[in-house]
């Protein structure tokens, strides 16, 4: 153990305060015990802890697993779950937000040592190798870009718009297609409906690859899948073509599974928005 430095979300003080004995006999330095999401989220940026424990019920507006989700698109810090329920609704809620691990109430020192060890060792080996992937992505991403843009800047903002879109497009069937077809073999699948989930869950390891973490949401006949992180939002706020090229990716790969129906940009972060988010909206 190195000193890691430890947040604790608890709202049963007394629980947090055991948590905090236990934690500091250990050898670890807790960094802040907060009670409620709002309050979580603001001091995780603040003090930017090497793990928190997130007990997932919390009094207020916000449970755990929301502020989770609120810090990690903001930051990269594994967090370990603290709950005293094993509801199958709520660990799948829980799960989308990829924690590094799950602590049933009560819990001995020794657990919570074990998960929190183990915790800070995986995301040390994650860490290394996204970023080792990034890296590579990324500059065949940034390759991409550079080679599609069009060499005229003449014309109105909503003609470059779809120039780009069009360029975009032609790229995306010559560089992307083929794994498609590859990975998804959209005429194996028998129905829309699985043809659709599957076809998110491509979509999503796509964009897994960029280092984007997403959330699918279904409502009635229209889906979204929301982008809770941007790596290039720097950029982004530069060069806007990186959110077209995001939009074209969309567009073009859905056109692809033959589906019928559309996609539409609803949210981006670039905006000033807390995410991208996209809507597909499914046609009898």
């Amino acid at each position: 153990m190195g000193n890691e430095r430890i947040m604790v979300v608890e709202d049963e003080s007394i629980v947090a305060m055991g948590i905090k004995y236990k934690l500091e006999d250990l050898g670890y330095i807790v960094v802040g015990i907060v009670a409620t999401g709002e309050v979580a989220v603001e001091t995780a940026l603040k003090t930017k802890p090497d793990l928190i424990l997130m007990d997932i019920v919390l009094k207020g507006d916000m449970d755990g697993i929301e502020a989770a989700q609120k810090i990690h698109q903001q930051q990269d810090t594994p967090i370990i779950y603290l709950t005293a329920y094993s509801d199958d609704e709520v660990l799948e809620r829980a799960r989308i937000t990829e924690p590094y691990g799950y602590i049933l109430k009560p819990f001995k020192k020794s657990e919570v040592n074990a998960n929190i060890q183990m915790a800070i060792y995986k995301h040390g080996c994650d860490k290394k190798k996204s970023e080792i992937i990034k890296k590579r992505v990324l500059a065949d991403f940034y390759d991409f870009i550079l080679t599609a843009m069009p060499t005229s800047s003449t014309g109105t903002d909503i003609e470059m718009r779809e120039l780009l879109l069009k360029v975009f497009a032609e790229r995306l069937d010559e560089d992307l297609y083929p794994r498609f077809v590859e990975e998804l073999s959209p005429e194996d699948i028998e129905t829309n409906d699985q043809l659709f989930a599957d076809y998110i869950e491509w979509l999503s390891d796509i964009f897994k690859d960029f280092g984007i973490k997403t959330i699918v949401h279904h409502k009635g006949n229209r889906s979204y899948i929301e982008f809770l992180n941007c790596p290039w939002h720097e950029d982004a706020l530069k060069k806007p073509i990186f959110c077209l090229n995001c939009q074209a990716m969309m567009n073009r790969s859905y056109k692809w599974t033959g589906l019928s129906g559309g996609m539409e940009r609803r949210s981006t972060i670039v905006d000033g928005s807390p995410s991208c988010r996209f809507q597909f909206k499914h046609l009898e």
